[in-house]
């Protein structure tokens, strides 16, 4: 009671402050105004004269201005009268050159609010915690929280405000994104974190209490509290992984075996020595085929491991009358060349930089020849933007439901025109991914500077991405580094925020919007078979989602027995191995599908169906006739 009525008086006081800075107002401009009237002159006392000195006050117009809005925001000032009386600050005095006041804010309505599009995903439970808001100096805190903001709220917490307001006095703005709790790659930890006043510095260290990396046994790399702190790279697991393990420059330097960097060495050289050949030759072809749209080529790269997907793309494009005229294929074989060709696509095979590229199919992700093709998805990017075109990449798993290219030409769209680079959400939260998730299977990329550099740097990454097996988690950290050092905007569409372009994520997990793309009220643009682990899969789900459109005898190598006289002519093959319909069958009663597949067995441990047999549906299809698959 007594803090209370302690309050009310200095609430009581304020108000009497604020009444007497209006009156001082109110009464200038009434002096001012007499002396306007009375025209006023003083004797020059010093001269002894009674010459009269025009000392005439003359209000200028801003002045006038700057008056009136003064009396006015204080008479119409309605915020809350701050009942603070602590007297502890939140930082002491000692760290008051970076650390001056703290102010929080909602999590959600910081990462959300459009003016600050961070180009990031949005991690599961994001907007259960609030965001933080530290101030280097009073300066840059809020007018009207400068005491909550030193000293906290009246209960000596962090006073919370909205994001305009707590940023309302901010000449720049530094963010770091901390992680929400325990995954599965990123164990719960006692993160500390030290912030301390020096030279400017855009990076995090990490030191962990972990040995030093001397040994291949992972159980005696890991955390172990025991012993001291150790710096290590930040993208280190607690259980002793890095996930960034160097290449070598010799495999063997006795035996004389060149190790990942001094080949990528040599494959660089090779690009150097033909790069304007290869620049010249696709330019020429670009225009003699017309292969651009709205200045955008659209790329995809193939071996003959996966021509019938790219079959698929080609033949569900068309049979749903959608515009491809602007893809361009870069084979790395001779045989997916020629069903790139009889296929009519636009075809440009670098056999000099990608002839030697494995052609067998990737079993799984990850493995050597996998990570061998990801040169080709490499280079092919590079090589078009350095054209000045702007480039859809895009996996050969992917079928479209409508023309993606109305989306990012949607120059209404102004804050989506504003990225150098879009990506589809992959949708894992591993550590080397974090914290864009950005899936290199399918992105739009502006050929301006920022993005061709961005590009030419993954390229000299080569060795880096055969090392660690995937040019997603290379081109990640290229993609953060550059955001941050040269400004690039980067734009990855959160897999639950969106629904426009889906893939392997919501193809096993987010069942709610595959029910809607096969029941046909999703706003998708795509389905891209991503997080699939070997083709085979791949073809049987598109199978079951009715989106596969190649015959049975252009899958595999069959379409080479097709080509007579092993020469192929532009579209030849289309007839041959496209179907107008899709190809519908059912494989397995646990994953998504067009149709009920309840006699199918399950390919998952958990066996949890896609489709509910309920009454009402069982019935449905018995009124149609259709037996359960």
């Amino acid at each position: 009671m007594a803090w209370s009525h302690k309050a009310k008086n200095i609430a009581v006081l304020i108000t009497l402050i604020k009444i007497s800075a209006i009156s001082f107002y109110v009464g200038y401009i009434n002096a001012v105004n007499e002396t306007l009237n009375n025209n006023l002159s003083v004797t020059n006392v010093e001269g002894g004269s009674k010459d009269d000195i025009d000392c005439t006050a003359t209000i200028t117009p801003r002045l006038q201005e700057r008056i009136d809005a003064r009396i006015k925001e204080e008479l119409l000032d309605d915020s809350p009268i701050s009942q603070n009386t602590n007297t502890e600050k939140l930082f002491p005095d000692t760290v008051r050159s970076y650390a001056a006041g703290l102010l929080s804010v909602s999590g959600k309505d910081f990462l959300s609010d459009p003016n600050y599009d961070f180009g990031v995903p949005f991690k599961n439970g994001y907007g259960s915690a609030d965001a933080l808001i530290v101030y280097n100096s009073e300066r840059a805190i809020p007018d009207s929280l400068r005491r909550d903001a030193t000293y906290g709220d009246e209960h000596g917490h962090i006073a919370k405000t909205s994001v305009s307001t707590a940023l309302s006095n901010c000449d720049a703005m530094n963010v770091i994104f901390m992680p929400l709790g325990h995954t599965q790659t990123r164990p719960s930890m006692n993160d500390c974190y030290a912030i301390a006043g020096n030279f400017e510095d855009y990076h995090i260290n990490r030191w962990f209490r972990m040995p030093n990396f001397d040994t291949t046994n992972k159980r005696e790399r890991a955390l172990q509290h025991s012993l001291p702190l150790r710096h290590f790279g930040r993208v280190t697991l607690p259980q002793g992984v890095t996930e960034f393990d160097l290449p070598e420059l010799w495999d063997n330097y006795k035996l004389g075996k060149k190790g990942f960097l001094l080949q990528h060495f040599d494959a660089l050289r090779t690009f150097f020595e033909n790069v304007d050949t290869v620049q010249q030759e696709l330019r020429e072809l670009i225009t003699k085929r017309k292969a651009v749209r709205n200045n955008t080529v659209i790329v995809m790269t193939v071996n003959i491991g996966q021509s019938e997907l790219l079959a698929n793309f080609v033949c569900a494009a068309r049979s749903r009358g959608l515009d491809i005229s602007n893809v361009v294929v870069f084979p790395t074989d001779l045989e997916s060349k020629t069903l790139a060709e009889g296929l009519g696509m636009t075809t440009y095979f670098d056999e000099k930089n990608l002839g030697a590229l494995p052609k067998g199919e990737a079993k799984l992700y990850g493995d050597p020849i996998f990570a061998s093709m990801m040169q080709a998805k490499i280079l092919c990017v590079v090589n078009v933007l350095g054209l000045g075109y702007d480039v859809l990449f895009q996996d050969v798993d992917i079928v479209w439901y409508k023309d993606p290219l109305e989306f990012f030409h949607d120059k209404s769209n102004t804050a989506l025109q504003n990225f150098d680079i879009l990506f589809q959400h992959d949708g894992s939260g591993q550590m080397r991914y974090n914290p864009l998730s950005a899936n290199s299977g399918f992105y739009y990329v502006r050929a301006n500077k920022k993005a061709q550099y961005v590009f030419t740097s993954l390229l000299y990454h080569g060795a880096l991405v055969r090392k660690s097996k995937s040019h997603q988690q290379v081109l990640v950290q290229l993609l953060l580094e550059h955001s941050s050092f040269f400004g690039t905007k980067v734009k990855v569409f959160d897999k639950v925020e969106t629904d426009i372009f889906p893939g392997g994520f919501h193809y096993h997990q987010d069942w709610d919007v595959m029910h809607d793309i096969v029941s046909g009220k999703s706003n998708a643009y795509l389905l891209h078979m991503s997080w699939t682990e070997n083709k085979e899969n791949k073809l049987k789900f598109f199978r079951q989602m009715g989106e596969w459109y190649v015959q049975d005898q252009c899958i595999g190598h069959g379409y080479m027995a097709l080509v007579k006289g092993g020469e192929v002519t532009d579209g030849s093959l289309m007839s041959q191995c496209c179907s107008a319909e899709p190809i519908f069958s059912c494989h397995f009663r646990d994953k998504p599908s067009k149709e009920p597949c309840f006699n199918s067995p399950c390919i998952d441990k958990r066996c949890k169906q896609f489709w509910k047999p309920t009454p009402e549906l069982v019935a449905a299809l018995k009124a149609k006739r259709k037996p359960l698959s």
